[in-house]
């Protein structure tokens, strides 16, 4: 089942705001087994509407269409809705009488173009908004189901929820067989690049009927995504379960995770499991290491704490760094990060601590030490573990990497 997304709006053809509208709706289709095959994005011209719509209707099974439902001119999703079916726009009575209630608690005054806000087009199956005025709603263009919605994002995701998503599974169901289904896992890789990746996988989905493998770097980390399709759903499941196999046989412990994981809930999905605890020891990174650790609810099941120790008078007394240390290797080395890590398990009473220091740049490299030269250690209960990275890059891209890499250090700690 094909879809397109419309979305409507002078603002999006700017460039002034970024449309995260079908992204969401995107991803959300995708979970209904609908394929998003179109996007458009077109101005407040009706005769741009009007084609876009026209356009979408003739080569999809459904339209999903966001912006343009306001009560201001320029609003006219509405009208240019209307007269594509062929028939009038007229107002929703209960909108209406909501609207009106609301203005009434809140003391405004009912204007001519706040009537404009809570029309739909008449005979339009209407979804009701629960959080904000204009309704949603659908017709049929040229006999595809056009599902018109606000452009708030919090309105559309609202009625998206509440009436379009089973609506969607109708409309799906109604196809019978010939619905294609789709089964689909994602890879979530750190430490491997896209390149690396798609030679380590060459040829895996060969000869697997409906099989496509993609790829999307999502910085730091790449996602690897399988699909299998096929109007059988056990039958995709079945042979997603085998390309499963083979894709983590050839990747090993570069997966970290899948679909919506990340690495720190991983890291701390572990950590709970094993009853451990973790502290952290930054440097360049700033604290990134632990705000990415604490963006995980629950963290404080296994988050004792960390040190950001920028100044090396801090290494030495937060985290018992020797000065005999950093005069002789300097706070960019193995020596200093190792007394970081233990420094902070010790005075943290953790099981792991991980240190990390490095010239993140753009100033203050020297040639023994250029900019994106990161050492990290991992201090744990089996002992530790060392490594030194020079990533090449912006300020920020070598802090997000090495506050990453730190994660994924403890992590294989962790699973030993």
């Amino acid at each position: 089942m094909l879809a397109e997304i419309v979305t409507v709006g002078d603002e999006l053809c700017r460039g002034e705001i970024v449309d995260t509208n079908s992204s969401w709706l995107a991803e959300n289709l995708w979970d209904l087994d609908i394929t998003v095959a179109w996007m458009t994005s077109c101005r407040d011209i009706a005769a741009d509407i009007a084609r876009a719509l026209r356009d979408a209707a003739g080569r999809s099974d459904v339209v999903l269409v966001s912006g343009g439902l306001g009560p201001t001119e320029d609003d006219l999703t509405v009208d240019v809705v209307a007269q594509l079916a062929g028939v009038a726009p007229q107002v929703h009575a209960p909108s209406l009488a909501r609207m009106t209630e609301r203005f009434a608690r809140a003391g405004y005054r009912l204007t001519d173009n706040n009537r404009r806000q809570v029309r739909a087009p008449a005979g339009a199956r209407v979804y009701d908004n629960p959080v904000g005025l204009a309704p949603g709603f659908e017709v049929a263009i040229d006999g595809t189901p056009v599902i018109c919605l606000p452009g708030v994002p919090r309105e559309l995701h609202a009625i998206f929820d509440a009436d379009v998503r089973p609506r969607l599974v109708e409309l799906r169901e109604a196809r019978g067989e010939s619905v294609e289904r789709i089964a689909r896992r994602i890879y979530r890789v750190f430490g491997m690049g896209e390149s690396h990746i798609d030679a380590a996988l060459a040829g895996v989905t060969a000869g697997v009927a409906g099989a496509s493998i993609h790829y999307q770097v999502k910085y730091p980390e790449t996602l690897v995504k399988v699909v299998v399709r096929d109007r059988d759903a056990a039958a995709a499941g079945e042979r997603l379960a085998a390309l499963d196999r083979e894709v983590r046989a050839r990747l090993g412990d570069k997966i970290y995770g899948t679909d919506g994981d990340t690495l720190a809930g991983v890291l701390g999905r572990r950590l709970r499991a094993a009853g451990a605890t973790l502290a952290t020891a930054e440097s360049c990174t700033g604290g990134l290491v632990g705000a990415l650790v604490t963006d995980v609810p629950g963290a404080s099941d296994y988050y004792v704490g960390g040190v950001v120790a920028y100044a090396n008078a801090i290494k030495v007394s937060a985290l018992g760094v020797s000065e005999e240390t950093l005069a002789e290797y300097g706070a960019v080395s193995r020596e200093c990060v190792v007394e970081m890590a233990q420094g902070a398990r010790t005075r943290f009473g953790a099981d792991y601590a991980v240190a990390v220091s490095g010239i993140a740049g753009p100033g203050g490299g020297t040639p023994d030490k250029p900019v994106g030269l990161v050492w990290l250690a991992v201090a744990g209960p089996g002992g530790g573990a060392e490594r030194s990275f020079h990533w090449p890059g912006a300020r920020d891209q070598i802090r997000s990497l090495a506050a990453h890499a730190a994660l994924a250090m403890v992590l294989r700690q962790v699973a030993r």
